[in-house]
């Protein structure tokens, strides 16, 4: 049996004091698949070091944009993503005339209420107050193709809230998937891809498990085929050292 051939190292300078990507991204990526095209036109949101757009730019050859909030997150990005087109700002904001087929994000999900950490940057790409959801989703909707797409993770207790956000915002949760740590431990993460235009019923995936086993490395088949696929490789660095 010929073994598949494992795609290039992606190679991703990260803030040693701000918010590094970790498998959530990875298994977002992997479940993103299904729904890129080649060529398509891709939005990272929340982009941090560019992790999600250099996985799609690496794999379906996108016409890729990545906004980031955080200025030296912004920076990394650029550097580690420089084919794309970078925009520093809140994506709140944003406005754009050309509409993308595809939006996605890793947004900052924990409650506002949740006691906020000493480091602002990890304030930024964590707590919700920074995205808040609906507000997200109106501006993710103005930023669509008609039958745009929307692929994104959140917080596994927020499901109830995403699915009713989304349908308020005028966007149909068509695919969803949830991802257990174990088989008897709760979900701690859910991943949806919704579209505008859309009255298809939900289809749940079986669950993601990330462990087979009582220890940290006892990763599943499925997370250490994730990993292998996704081939990246973080380079931390300090804010200070590039000018922030």
């Amino acid at each position: 049996m010929v073994q598949a051939q494992r795609p290039s190292l992606i190679r991703l300078y990260q803030l040693k004091d701000g918010y590094c990507y970790n498998s959530d991204s990875l298994f977002l990526f992997a479940f993103a698949k299904s729904f890129l095209k080649r060529g398509m036109r891709v939005l990272d949101v929340g982009c941090g070091s560019g992790i999600l757009g250099a996985l799609c730019l690496r794999d379906f050859a996108c016409e890729l944009e990545m906004i980031e909030k955080d200025p030296a997150n912004a920076f990394l990005a650029k550097l580690n993503v420089a084919e794309a087109i970078l925009h520093c700002g809140d994506f709140l904001d944003f406005r754009t005339e050309k509409k993308f087929d595809l939006v996605i994000s890793n947004p900052p999900f924990y409650r506002g209420e949740i006691l906020p950490s000493k480091n602002e940057r990890l304030n930024l790409a964590r707590n919700e107050r920074s995205m808040p959801l609906e507000s997200m989703l109106k501006s993710v909707k103005r930023a669509l193709k008609p039958n745009g797409k929307f692929v994104f993770c959140y917080d596994a207790k927020e499901a109830h809230r995403v699915f009713y956000a989304l349908r308020e915002s005028g966007l149909n949760a068509e695919v969803a998937r949830f991802v257990h740590p174990r088989e008897s431990q709760n979900a701690t993460l859910i991943m949806i891809c919704a579209k505008i235009q859309s009255k298809k019923s939900l289809q749940i995936l079986p669950p993601l498990l990330t462990h087979i086993g009582l220890e940290q490395m006892d990763n599943s088949s499925e997370v250490r085929e994730i990993y292998w696929e996704c081939n990246t490789y973080s380079i931390k660095v300090e804010a200070k050292d590039i000018g922030f």
